[in-house]
């Protein structure tokens, strides 16, 4: 199951294991999860579950939301990720148990690891949803997308043949 742990320095660190769906952040006492400090935000963000993780987007809080040092709009967590809302720190932790089997290393482990391959896609590239989107894209500033603009072009129609005249 997945869970954050709360490594603030400033409380006593607590573990959250994720289980809904929707998990609301923030200040206030509406949020799921509830981060009483003046640098988060009243509604911060949301936990969306996606597959056995989590997806973590940020609701244009005025001091950010990182993940992994990076500011994010929305990204998809992975095992160990810090996350970072105002000054309160968190980890991500999958709910995935990792087992190691010896004399093979990590690259093998991955590989015999299930595929998804017959159920459906779970890559964040396969829905048509960026894994970070920056936050100056989300402002409505056009960026370079996984959409591309071909330029206008415009078709001429083909003359039918003429008419052969006979004599």
């Amino acid at each position: 199951m997945p869970k954050l742990h709360i490594l603030s320095p400033n409380s006593i660190a607590t573990t959250i294991e994720l289980t809904d769906k929707l998990i609301t952040i923030g200040r206030t006492a509406e949020n799921a999860i509830r981060i009483q400090d003046t640098n988060v935000s009243s509604r911060h963000g949301i936990l969306v579950r996606d597959g056995d993780d989590y997806q973590l987007h940020d609701f244009k809080s005025t001091n950010g939301t990182f993940v992994n040092g990076e500011p994010i709009m929305a990204v998809k967590l992975k095992d160990g990720a810090s996350i970072r809302f105002g000054s309160v720190e968190l980890r991500y932790e999958s709910g995935l148990a990792k087992t190691a089997t010896p004399g093979l290393t990590p690259a093998d482990q991955d590989m015999l690891r299930p595929s998804d391959k017959g159920s459906q896609s779970t890559s964040a590239k396969d829905r048509g949803m960026a894994k970070r989107t920056k936050p100056e894209y989300s402002a409505g500033a056009l960026g370079a997308g996984p959409v591309t603009i071909q330029p206008l072009v415009t078709a001429k129609p083909i003359p039918p043949p003429s008419p052969k005249t006979s004599e």
